[in-house]
C-alpha cells in the first residue's frame, strides 16, 4: 500500500540511503579554507563570550535546563543535550543528503569479511582542546570504561556486541565483536538515528573514582572537554554558552572550515509563543520543530526566517515515525485486545489534518515510509493497514462488551470501575502535545476518559525508561531508515522488568513487551545483510506478529518545521542546498557549523 504521494518529491532525497551502510566510504574531504584570515588573532574565552550579536549563534530549546552541573555523557539526567551532544566531534557521520558515510575523527573505520572485526584508524593530528592527544587509547579507554560498568552508557549494547578492543598502534584499533554486525559503523558512530557513543580523554577520567557519578563538570579545568570546534564557557538558570576553539584540530589540519560563529547560545525561552515572539525579533538562528500556523506567523512578521522547502509542505521528514508508546505490562493495556480498542478508536486522518495541519501522512507502520523502506513496508498484507487507516469504533465496541464492559453515561466501565487513559507527553515538543491532545479528545468522545499529562523531559525519559507509565505520545520506535532491524529492536526482549526498573536493551524494552518469536526473529535479523533474501521473510514473520500484538501503536508519519533565520547567518540546509539534516538537537549539526556564513561579511 502506497502513501507517499504527499511528500514523494522530498522523500526520493532519501532512496540512496540505500548504499549508505554497505556502501563504500565517502572520499577524503578537499581541503578547507581557513575561517579566518591568517592575521588574525585568536581570541580569549572572555572576548568570545563578548561576542557581538553579528558573530554569535543562538538555538532553541524547548524546555528547561536540568542537570547543569552534570555533564557526564555516560549518565541518564545529564545536560548533555544542551551543546555537548551537537557540536562534539563524531568517528563518522551519515549525511543524510548524499547518503555517504563522511570520516570525522576517523580516517578509515573498516571490516573483514564477515563484519564480526572492524579496524578503526584515526586521523593524525586529533587534540583534546587541552591539546592532549587525542588516540587509540582514548577509544580504548572510553570503550572498556562502558563495557567493565554497568551503570555506563552503552554497557548493555556492548556486553552484547563486543568481545574485545585492541590497540595495534597509537591510531589503529581492533573490535573484536561477539557476533557479525554489517551495521556497527552506521549503529555506534555515525549519527545514524541522533545519537552516537562518545568518547572521554583518559588523561582526564582515569583518576576518577566514580565514572557513574562523576559530573565532568569544572570549567576552569576545561571540563567538559571534547575534540569539537567549541568549549562550554558558561550556564546559567536556562542557556549554555559555548565559545569557539581556534585550535580545531579539523581546521589545523585543513579537513575542516574554523566555523565562523564566534559564540554559540543554547535557550530555554518558554511556551512556543515566546520562543516565536523571541524568534520574530531576531533573537534566535535556529528554532526546535514548530506548528505551520506559527511558521505562517513567523514569516509573516519576520520574512528572514526559512524553512527546509520554500513552499508546502515546508517539512524535513523526521526518521522517527510517531506512535503511541503503550505500557504492555499494566493492566489493561497487557490484553492486545484493550490493545485493539485504542487503535480502532484512533483516526489518523483527524490527527493529520489538526495535529499537523496537513503537513504530514498518517502513519500505519512503526519506521518511516522512506523510499528505501517502502519494500518492507509492502510485506504488510494491504487488510492489515487497512485496521490502521480508518476507526472503527464499532469494533472497539465489541470488544469491549466481550470483555464486560458496558457504557454508564459518558464512559465505558467494568465492576464499577471506569475505563481511562493518561496520555504522557513530553513539555515543549508541541507536535506530540497536538497529537496527544487530538487523540484524547477522541477517546472522550467514544466514551474513554483519557487525559493528557505534560511532564517536564527528565521525568518524562524516567518515567519511560522504569514503566510509570499507562501510555506517552512518542517515538520510540525510531531507528530504521534503510532496513527494518533498527526499528524491530526496540520491541526485543528477553524478559519484562518488574514495574519501577528499569528496561535495558537488548534485553527488555520500554514497552514491557515480551514476544519469544519476535525476540528470537529480531535476533536472526540483527546478522542479514539487507540485500539478504531470508531478511525479508524473517521480517514479513516478525511485522506479522507486531500487528496482531500492537505492542506500540503507530499515528503519523513524523514532520520537522525546523526554521532557520537569515538575519545573521546564512546557508542552512535545505531541500536545495542538502548538505546535512536540518535539525538542531542531533550530533549531525557538527556537520553544518563549519558551513553557515555571516551575513555581515
Amino acid at each position: 500500500m502506497k502513501l507517499l504521494n504527499r511528500l514523494t518529491v522530498f522523500l526520493l532525497l532519501f532512496a540512496i540511503l540505500l548504499a549508505a551502510c554497505g556502501a563504500p566510504e565517502a572520499p577524503a574531504a578537499a581541503e578547507a579554507p581557513a575561517a579566518e584570515s591568517e592575521s588574525e588573532e585568536m581570541g580569549t574565552t572572555e572576548d568570545y563570550l563578548n561576542a557581538s550579536r553579528e558573530e554569535t549563534v543562538i538555538l532553541d530549546r524547548t524546555s528547561p535546563l536540568q542537570g547543569s552541573d552534570n555533564w557526564n555523557p555516560y549518565v541518564r539526567g545529564s545536560a548533555v543535550g544542551w551543546g555537548y551532544t551537537e557540536f562534539s566531534d563524531v568517528l563518522t557521520l551519515l549525511n543524510y543528503g548524499s547518503g555517504e558515510i563522511e570520516n570525522w575523527l576517523a580516517e578509515s573505520l573498516t571490516p573483514n569479511e564477515d563484519h564480526s572485526v572492524w579496524t578503526l584508524k584515526l586521523r593524525e593530528g586529533i587534540t583534546w582542546q587541552d591539546g592532549t592527544p587525542f588516540t587509540a587509547d582514548d577509544i580504548i579507554f572510553s570503550t572498556e570504561l562502558q563495557m567493565n560498568n554497568d551503570a555506563l552508557g552503552q554497557h548493555f549494547a556492548y556486553q552484547e556486541w563486543i568481545e574485545s578492543v585492541e590497540k595495534v598502534d597509537d591510531l589503529t584499533v581492533i573490535y573484536n565483536l561477539k557476533k557479525s554486525n554489517v551495521r556497527f559503523k552506521l549503529e555506534r558512530f555515525s549519527d545514524n538515528i541522533c545519537g552516537v557513543d562518545y568518547f572521554v580523554p583518559k588523561h582526564i577520567w582515569e583518576d576518577v573514582e566514580d565514572p557513574a557519578t562523576f559530573k565532568n563538570f569544572d570549567l576552569e579545568k576545561g571540563l567538559p572537554m571534547g575534540t569539537g570546534p567549541y568549549k562550554l564557557a558558561k550556564v546559567t538558570e536556562n542557556e549554555t554558552i559555548w565559545v569557539r576553539n581556534d585550535n580545531w584540530w579539523a581546521a589545523e589540519i585543513g579537513l575542516k572550515k574554523l566555523p565562523e560563529p564566534k559564540k554559540l547560545v543554547m535557550s530555554y525561552t518558554g511556551t512556543e509563543e515566546v520562543r516565536l515572539a523571541t524568534a520574530i525579533e531576531d533573537d534566535y538562528d535556529g528554532l526546535h520543530d514548530i506548528t505551520f500556523g506559527s511558521f505562517q506567523a513567523l514569516v509573516a512578521q519576520n520574512p528572514n526566517w526559512i524553512a527546509f522547502q520554500d513552499e508546502m509542505p515546508f517539512v524535513w521528514p523526521d526518521p522517527c515515525a510517531r506512535s503511541l508508546t503503550v505500557n504492555n505490562s499494566i493492566e489493561p493495556w497487557n490484553d492486545k485486545d484493550m490493545r485493539w480498542v485504542l487503535n480502532y478508536v484512533m483516526d489518523r486522518q483527524q490527527i493529520i489534518d489538526i495535529a499537523y495541519e496537513g503537513t504530514s501522512i498518517m502513519g500505519p507502520y512503526p519506521f518511516p515510509l522512506y523510499p528505501s523502506m517502502q519494500k518492507f513496508a509492502d510485506l504488510v498484507p494491504t487488510e492489515t493497514i487497512a485496521k490502521f487507516t480508518q476507526p472503527n469504533v464499532a469494533a472497539a465496541e465489541e470488544i469491549l462488551l466481550a470483555k464486560g464492559y458496558e457504557k454508564s453515561g459518558d464512559y465505558w466501565e467494568k465492576d464499577g470501575e471506569e475505563l481511562s487513559l493518561e496520555i504522557q507527553v513530553y513539555e515543549g515538543i508541541s507536535e506530540l502535545e497536538r497529537v496527544a491532545d487530538v487523540f484524547a479528545e477522541q477517546l472522550q468522545r467514544f466514551g474513554i476518559n483519557a487525559v493528557k499529562v505534560n511532564l517536564i523531559g527528565g521525568t518524562w525519559v524516567e518515567y519511560l525508561d522504569t514503566g510509570n507509565y499507562e501510555t506517552q505520545s512518542g517515538w520510540q520506535t525510531c531507528g530504521s531508515i534503510v532496513e527494518p532491524w533498527n526499528t524491530l529492536r526496540t520491541l526485543r526482549a528477553d524478559e519484562v522488568p518488574p514495574q519501577g526498573e528499569r528496561h535495558q536493551l537488548p534485553h527488555s524494552n520500554r514497552f514491557r513487551w515480551h514476544n519469544a518469536e519476535f525476540t528470537e526473529l529480531v535476533d536472526q535479523i540483527s546478522e542479514l545483510g539487507w540485500d539478504d533474501p531470508l531478511l525479508f521473510e524473517l521480517t514479513a514473520r516478525a511485522l506479522e506478529i507486531y500487528y496482531d500484538e500492537i505492542p506500540a501503536i503507530p499515528t503519523a508519519q513524523s514532520k520537522k518545521l525546523v526554521p532557520f533565520n537569515t538575519t545573521y547567518w546564512t546557508n542552512w540546509p535545505t531541500i536545495d542546498n542538502y548538505y546535512q539534516r536540518p535539525v538542531i538537537w542531533c550530533p549531525s549539526f557538527v556537520g553544518i557549523l563549519p558551513e553557515i556564513e555571516s551575513t555581515s561579511k
